[in-house]
């Protein structure tokens, strides 16, 4: 089985590699970059996946004899009248060989506010809320989820659930 992933991040990269590990699958895995059309940091359900669905069809073309599989990552925000919330969600959208769309989703992890409300301020388009956590706590600005929880769970490791889930689908 050949898969494409559209994306040369190794937090992508080592969880597809473990997904299919855990799944055990032999593939070969192809990395190629691909560009999302949304900004730096997505927002919402709407472009996160418009994000991930472009980086698939975009690997796709590029390898059509391949399974294409399509990640991003964004903050899910929900409000009331007296607290908001932020969450970190990855879509997964893969593309098989025939064409059928599989989409699934990562867990949440909570991003504190004041870095939300600091990368907007900066400006979505060139900031992730990712890079601005990591300045205060130190770490992968690709991984904040580490950074936040001491290293207990890491943004490789919410990937690899969500690709599992999908490719147990394949």
């Amino acid at each position: 089985m050949k898969i494409t992933l559209s994306s040369t991040s190794i937090h992508k990269l080592n969880a597809l590699r473990q997904a299919c590990e855990a799944l055990e699958l032999k593939v070969e895995i192809d990395c190629v970059k691909t560009l999302s059309g949304q900004n730096e940091q997505p927002v919402g359900f709407e472009e996160t996946f418009a994000g991930a669905f472009a980086r698939a069809v975009s690997a796709k073309s590029q390898r059509p004899d391949t399974i294409a599989v399509g990640i991003e990552s964004g903050i899910f925000r929900f409000e009331t009248g007296f607290l908001s919330i932020s969450l970190d969600i990855a879509i997964v959208v893969v593309l098989d060989r025939n064409g059928r769309r599989i989409i699934t989703t990562s867990n949440g992890i909570q991003f504190p506010e004041k870095y939300v409300k600091k990368a907007e301020a900066l400006g979505f388009k060139t900031t992730t809320v990712g890079s601005i956590i990591t300045k205060d706590f130190g770490g992968d600005p690709g991984d904040p989820h580490s950074a936040l929880t001491s290293g207990k769970i890491s943004r490789t490791r919410t990937l690899v659930d969500a690709l599992v889930t999908a490719l147990k689908q394949v």
